[in-house]
């Protein structure tokens, strides 16, 4: 992993993530209400099937929600489908949220005859700063039953980077960080750009290694459009699953508003690049010092994140000022084919990264030969891109994982999906890489029923190279 994907995790018909009807961040406080779905229909006839609606001999209703919640807590919805009837009955539950009716998610399931069966959706709702109600419904094609649910408002994040309002030319990379509410306790952070969810809420390796290191979560965003654009962090303390009765009591938010002009800032740059070669011998007896000289056209530089991939930790922090400045950073000993990764950062959250600059050829003590078992492990590239988690007991868990060939020669990666604490293999594909070549998957596999919440790690795993993070699943 050479740096956060920006691929959205936006969950569609899984567990999406939905700005609440018309409500934005304003001092206006919008209340969502459904609309008669015709002209006909008049707020009475709309009021008597608010609860429940039935068709033939399978009911809906909606049992259970874990409302009110905080904004940017997931709301979950628990609806029961009754059938009366004496045949089993096939349906399929759609969750709609908001005065938008927008579709969050998707569950067929079969009802036996006499039976009574529980579905149960949900969402994050997004961190508005104000009290908000809204409608959901559960919809089915024998009837229908909607309940109104509220959140309420979040506080301000205590402290983010960059400030709240950024100008940035089209193409400029910039790092966004939710400071920590309190140092001594976990936070999950969920992010959002123009309105749409685009992280699931579960970090990987670098999340974590960056939250210990650094005491902030962050988000990495290239700004590919013009316009004005806005993104969104939504914090909730403690690292437990969400859903009814492991509620956050309140949650923190933080916003910021960018335009994307032809005279705003841009990414900085990295020059001068010490050690000039791509791949970097070292013993194990060995301390290695990598350099850069950093510049920004604004005289705003701030640091420099020294990764070290593969091992997914980070190596330091040089601290930088003005508009150029020398970073260095050692390593004693070498982890082999690992990648020595610089985040250079500015004030302004502008930043820029050498994903594969320097790669680590380590030889052993003093360079011994012998050391060199030539079995060539080790020359892919692994890491996790993202997934869809959480999901629902039952649905599909995606997991998206980008394999690279190191090497000098074509090869062939077969890439394995390994999950939970038995460590179990689940799905895997074989692909054909170039020398320098990189291609994205996605494995995954249909979770299993379960009576309570579940948080779990996968890992995937090539040539003996591995990249892991955790997921939920929701009972």
């Amino acid at each position: 992993m050479t740096k956060p994907s920006r691929r959205r995790l936006l969950q569609g018909l899984t567990t999406g993530g939905v700005t609440l009807g018309a409500v934005q961040w304003s001092d206006r406080t919008v209340r969502a209400r459904r609309q008669p779905n015709t002209e006909t229909e008049t707020e009475t006839e709309m009021d008597a099937n608010a609860e429940t609606d039935t068709d033939g001999s399978l009911s809906v209703s909606i049992a259970e929600t874990n409302a009110p919640v905080p904004a940017g807590e997931y709301l979950q919805v628990e609806a029961e489908l009754a059938n009366t009837g004496s045949t089993d009955v096939r349906a399929e539950a759609t969750l709609v949220v908001g005065v938008g009716e927008t579709e969050i998610a998707r569950r067929g399931m079969t009802v036996g005859a006499g039976e009574t069966e529980t579905i149960r959706q949900g969402f994050y709702t997004y961190p508005v700063p104000q009290d908000d109600e809204f409608p959901v419904r559960v919809e089915t094609p024998h009837g229908v039953a909607e309940q109104t649910v509220s959140v309420t408002a979040a506080e301000a994040l205590p402290s983010a980077r960059p400030d709240d309002e950024l100008a940035v030319q089209l193409g400029t990379e910039v790092l966004f960080e939710a400071e920590a509410v309190d140092s001594d306790e976990s936070q999950t952070t969920i992010w959002w750009v123009d309105g749409e969810r685009v992280s699931s809420g579960v970090g990987g390796a670098w999340e974590w290694q960056y939250y210990e290191e650094v005491s902030a979560d962050f988000w990495w965003h290239e700004f590919d459009e013009r316009g004005s654009h806005e993104v969104t962090a939504a914090v909730i303390l403690g690292d437990g699953s969400t859903g009814p009765g492991e509620t956050a009591e309140e949650t923190y938010a933080t916003r910021w508003e960018i335009e994307v002009t032809d005279d705003g800032a841009v990414s900085p740059s990295a020059e001068g690049v010490r050690p000039t070669e791509r791949v970097v011998s070292v013993s194990d007896r060995e301390t290695t010092e990598f350099e850069l000289e950093a510049i920004d056209p604004d005289g705003g530089l701030d640091r420099v994140v020294w990764w070290l991939t593969q091992a997914d930790r980070i190596l330091g922090v040089t601290e930088l000022e003005g508009g150029a400045d020398t970073a260095t950073v050692s390593m004693d000993g070498g982890c082999h084919t690992c990648h020595v990764v610089p985040w250079v950062i500015c004030d302004d959250g502008t930043a820029t990264t050498l994903s594969s600059r320097w790669e680590i050829d380590a030889v052993g003590d003093g360079g011994d030969e012998n050391d060199d078992d030539g079995d060539d492990t080790g020359e892919f590239g692994l890491s996790i891109q993202g997934t869809n988690s959480p999901v629902d007991a039952g649905d599909f868990l995606e997991v998206t994982a980008s394999v690279t060939n190191n090497g000098d020669e074509t090869r062939a990666a077969s890439v394995e999906l390994i999950v939970g604490h038995d460590a179990t293999g689940v799905d895997s594909e074989t692909v054909t890489l170039e020398p320098g070549e990189s291609e994205t998957l996605t494995l995954g596999y249909e979770t299993y029923e379960t009576s309570q919440d579940e948080q779990f790690p996968v890992r995937v795993e090539s040539d003996g190279v591995t990249a892991e993070t955790s997921v939920q699943v929701f009972a």
